[in-house]
């Protein structure tokens, strides 16, 4: 217990409060558990982990100067909030609007989990006209522009983006638009023309096209109707990346059938059975796209990597912009 005490003292005073602006107490005797991931740098967005407890501001931290605003997204089946005068219970995926400048608490009986994106003061006030208006408001994850939002930021955490100065700039107006039209009352976007927003359905749909290419029936018309958009608008949006919805698919299900080709444990398989769970159906039809990508059949490809190159890199094919970061 000692021991535990002394690792809780020592992250609340040299991590927490120093680089996090925050405090922790735990609520239980659970083992202490702290995970901080960075997702983003700015504006700033953390992914949290934390055992039983609270994490919160208060009067010493909150004299920082720090006026920004922070959106909260629950990963926890419950989190409970105190701030502003206000409680609020959110649920996982729910979120609400804190603002930095007043003490608060945020935590759990159990172990929890919460994303928060900071957003200065000055950078949202051009936006919402009254933000102070939406602090503890409680914003249910079925709403169309906070689960715009979080699909945007689940593409910069997976593909790591935003290496160049540009491309981190676009990131960080669009980010800022999302959360200004999460916290704000609105109806249906729909095909909206905002940058924000297009760049948000944009890589929703590459994320879904990159998890279920493998699937025969996946098609523009199906991706569409998940975002309550006509495949005609969100086909426009995936060709700005250079490549059609049938190339990009065609693409990932013969780069996937290489390398299940080209891997030792799958050897044995036959080359129809490798084709149908890249995605194709029809094996004449995957023999001949596959030759004119590859330079090669199925077979040759197999044989070459049993003569030593298995495991080797398919030959790459520019296809533009891959992540719809565009101005």
């Amino acid at each position: 217990m000692a021991a535990q005490s002394d690792q809780i003292r020592e992250w609340r005073e040299q991590y927490a409060r120093r680089w996090l602006s925050i405090d922790f107490e735990p609520l239980t005797d659970a083992p202490f558990r702290a995970l901080v991931e960075p997702v983003f740098e700015d504006p700033r967005i953390v992914r949290l982990g934390l055992s039983p407890g609270y994490s919160f501001r208060d009067d010493d931290l909150v004299r920082d100067g720090n006026e920004a605003f922070s959106l909260m997204f629950s990963l926890s089946r419950s989190l409970d909030i105190t701030h502003h005068r206000h409680e609020l219970r959110l649920g996982r995926g729910d979120a609400t609007l804190l603002h930095v400048c007043e003490t608060g608490a945020v935590g759990s009986r159990q172990d929890f989990g919460c994303m928060t994106v900071l957003i200065p003061q000055s950078e949202f006030e051009t936006r919402v006209a009254r933000p102070d208006d939406a602090v503890m408001r409680h914003l249910p994850r079925r709403s169309e522009a906070l689960q715009l939002l979080r699909a945007y930021l689940r593409s910069i955490e997976r593909n790591r983006l935003g290496a160049s100065p540009e491309v981190r700039e676009i990131i960080r107006l669009h980010i800022i638009d999302l959360v200004a039209l999460a916290i704000t009352p609105h109806g249906a976007l729909g095909e909206s023309t905002l940058s924000a927003v297009a760049a948000a359905r944009l890589n929703a749909a590459l994320d879904y096209i990159a998890t279920r290419f493998q699937d025969p029936e996946v098609s523009i018309t199906a991706i569409a109707r998940s975002q309550g958009v006509s495949p005609r608008y969100l086909q426009r949006l995936i060709e700005t990346t250079g490549a059609s919805f049938t190339e990009r698919v065609k693409e990932l299900r013969l780069q996937r059938a290489f390398m299940l080709l080209t891997e030792a444990f799958t050897c044995k398989r036959r080359i129809s059975d490798i084709a149908l769970q890249a995605g194709f159906s029809d094996l004449s039809h995957f023999n001949r796209l596959f030759r004119s990508r590859f330079g090669d059949t199925p077979r040759g490809v197999r044989a070459q990597g049993s003569q030593g190159a298995i495991g080797a890199e398919p030959p790459s094919k520019a296809d533009g912009n891959l992540t719809g970061f565009s101005s």
